[in-house]
């Protein structure tokens, strides 16, 4: 595993011990194109493929009014953080 770290294919995970890895097939920077290109153009169609801008603001200003989401600044203008709620 030590070896794997060095290598940097491999993090402890959680990083405070040794005894386990999280080992990668990507790298988090590969993973961040992934993700990032995905988030651009989600390639599974769903019911929200499509939807108009402000009708997606009415949908989530609804979970906002119902704790379900928030509104938050981010660099270049507003995200979405959205609460799980474990029943």
């Amino acid at each position: 595993m030590a070896a794997m770290v060095a290598k940097n294919v491999a993090v402890h995970e959680p990083s405070k011990q040794t005894h386990a890895v999280l080992l990668y097939w990507r790298l988090p920077d590969e993973w961040a194109d992934v993700l990032h290109s995905w988030i651009s153009d989600p390639p599974i169609p769903s019911p929200l493929s499509g939807i108009p801008t402000p009708l997606l603001r009415q949908a989530i200003a609804v979970l906002t009014r119902s704790n379900r989401a928030q509104i938050i600044s981010i660099a270049d203008g507003e995200g979405v953080r959205f609460s799980v709620s474990t029943k």
